[in-house]
């Protein structure tokens, strides 16, 4: 069964690199959900803009699949770019959207983690060191 991991975050996870930077990474054992299956993954991984380009995600299954020689990966995209930790709480759209594609894909993985990479539009903000102690307080 495919070990699939939730991607959220900002652009820092939906990958904002040079692709043509970076060797690719080809792997039959990576997959990724895109237009309701699973597919090989190749970058972008998580189109969410059209500067989308090489992030974490890849690197990160590929280190897996290294390490656990009998496991397929399945990376969920969901990031949105400039996005707030305010526009992922509960009850707001980007979650929402996160918990149906999750949802969509236990009908045939196994959810085993999920991969958040927050940043910029929060550091800014004076609610930002607040938004740290909640997260913090919820551990």
């Amino acid at each position: 069964m495919i070990k699939s991991f939730l991607m959220l975050g900002q652009s820092n996870m939906a990958g904002r690199g040079f692709i043509h930077e970076v060797p690719p990474i080809y792997n039959e054992r990576i997959q990724m959900l895109r237009n309701g299956r699973w597919q090989m993954m190749t970058e972008p991984i998580n189109y969410d803009r059209p500067v989308s380009g090489i992030g974490l995600a890849g690197s990160f299954a590929d280190a897996w699949c290294r390490q656990n020689q009998e496991d397929t990966i399945g990376l969920i995209p969901c990031a949105e770019g400039g996005s707030t930790l305010d526009e992922w709480a509960v009850d707001q759209a980007l979650f929402r959207h996160a918990i149906t594609e999750a949802k969509f894909a236990m009908q045939n993985s196994e959810l085993t983690g999920i991969l958040w990479h927050q940043g910029e539009s929060d550091s800014i903000n004076v609610n930002a060191k607040i938004k740290v102690d909640h997260f913090s307080a919820i551990r």
